[in-house]
């Protein structure tokens, strides 16, 4: 068990020391490859141009449809073989005898037809369907806007959370080295016979529990390196060396109203639900127009023939038609009904979804400018806990305290220095959420952070 796990941790520090074993990457590079390879992007690309196509669809029922049929029939019926025989060209006197009309002979007919057919105006229905089909595209479009700035979201935020585990690792690392320190100060005391063994064996067991929280904090780089990966749509396995991002936010920008406006202009889901209200007006106004008539020209082109070289003919229609409804059960009127309620419901929901926008500006807003306080605060207890375990060390040399101090002096500091790391990043994560909130996050506003790299 032990050997396994010091593989484990000489193969990590080996990955994290030589840059030969492994890229180099970047917070840009992280954003381009998951904006290449990540599956749910590619997804929504598909849907995007699946949405493009429908364009071409609905566009294709303004054009002429150009049908070719062929047929062949055997037939003794009486009737059908008075009209073929004329469609052939091939009606004789003798035809009329009443014992040849009532019973013919069987007769073969093969007949080709060509049917041009040009919508003229069905109700609206080309017009509506092709302004529906760029609403369609349009919020697929948003769709996929929507989709990169999560990913994008996704990424920043796993990147981070890379960098923080490996800063939490190296404080842990410290605090060893620390706690290594002040055991042989321990043992030495003890040998002088001016401290207990109790305190030696406190200060073991205090140094095996930091060594133990610095084997979990080595096993959080490879849990955070996986979820980036899985974030980016690579390999889980995959190694990288890091390269540190300017996180350092200048907190002096947009006010909350101009966030506020930026967002209800700019955020997907806001874009997506105004698409979504013009999409049920069209409907209202597609269902109005059924109680229009229905216009459509056809042209039609037959020829008719017993066979190769048999009697033939052919003939040619041009038809114009109108259709106008005059009752269908109310169902029409019940569509109508249908469709305002339908608006109705897609307006509440767009007010919903504005106010859930504003909600969300606003918190990600007051997080920012609260993570900006708490990472000065922090820095001064960094500050004050390094002063007191310099002071406790210096005090438990001299004998003037007891291990106990000791020890808690350095759980303090340590604790101190990763509740500063841990402000450092939730600072830069809150500014990222600001601009995930705005809709940002892949064209960036006019207002960026002024960077700088962090202490």
């Amino acid at each position: 068990m032990f050997f396994c796990r010091l593989i484990s941790v000489v193969m990590l520090a080996l990955a994290l020391a030589v840059p030969s074993l492994a890229d180099e990457l970047g917070l840009p590079e992280a954003r381009e490859l998951a904006l290449k390879h990540n599956p749910l992007i590619k997804a929504a690309q598909a849907e995007e141009r699946a949405a493009r196509a429908g364009i071409d669809l609905a566009r294709s029922n303004f054009l002429p449809r150009l049908d070719l049929s062929q047929s062949y029939i055997r037939t003794n019926s009486p009737p059908q073989v008075f009209s073929f025989k004329l469609s052939q060209r091939d009606f004789h006197q003798s035809d009329f005898a009443l014992d040849r009309l009532n019973r013919p002979s069987p007769i073969t007919n093969l007949r080709t037809e060509l049917v041009l057919t040009q919508p003229i105006f069905n109700r609206g229905r080309e017009i509506t369907g092709y302004r529906l089909a760029k609403i369609r595209q349009a919020m697929a479009r948003e769709a996929l806007r929507q989709t990169r700035q999560k990913v994008l979201l996704q990424v920043e935020e796993a990147f981070l959370n890379w960098l923080l585990a490996i800063d939490a690792h190296q404080v842990m690392a410290s605090a060893v080295e620390t706690a290594e320190a002040n055991l042989k100060t321990v043992k030495a005391r003890y040998q002088a016979g001016t401290a207990l063994k109790s305190d030696l064996l406190q200060a073991e067991v205090h140094l095996a529990g930091l060594k133990k929280e610095e084997l979990a904090a080595q096993n959080r780089i490879q849990v955070a390196l996986s979820a980036l990966n899985v974030a980016m749509g690579l390999p889980p396995g995959r190694l990288w060396q890091p390269r540190r991002p300017q996180i350092h936010i200048n907190p002096q920008g947009l006010t909350l109203k101009q966030w506020t406006e930026t967002a209800l202009k700019q955020r997907p889901e806001a874009v997506f639900f105004t698409l979504l209200v013009e999409a049920a007006r069209l409907r209202v106004k597609q269902a109005k127009m059924e109680f229009l008539p229905a216009i459509n020209l056809q042209g039609i082109y037959e020829y008719n023939s017993a066979g190769i070289g048999d009697p033939s003919g052919d003939a040619w229609m041009v038809i114009a038609r109108a259709d106008l409804n005059l009752f269908k059960g109310l169902g029409d009127v019940s569509a109508l009904r249908k469709a305002r309620a339908e608006l109705l419901k897609t307006e509440a929901r767009q007010r919903n979804i504005n106010q859930q926008i504003r909600h969300q500006v606003r918190e990600a807003y007051l997080n920012l400018e609260t993570a900006h306080s708490q990472v000065g605060v922090t820095q001064k207890a960094v500050s004050q806990a390094e002063e007191g375990l310099r002071i406790v060390e210096k005090r438990y040399r001299q004998g003037l305290t007891i291990i106990t101090e000791l020890l808690d002096a350095q759980t303090a500091l340590k604790r101190a220095r990763l509740e500063h790391l841990q402000a450092l990043y939730t600072w830069r994560l809150a500014w990222t959420r600001l601009r995930y909130t705005a809709g940002t996050l892949i064209d960036e506003i006019k207002v960026s952070p002024k960077e700088e790299t962090p202490k």
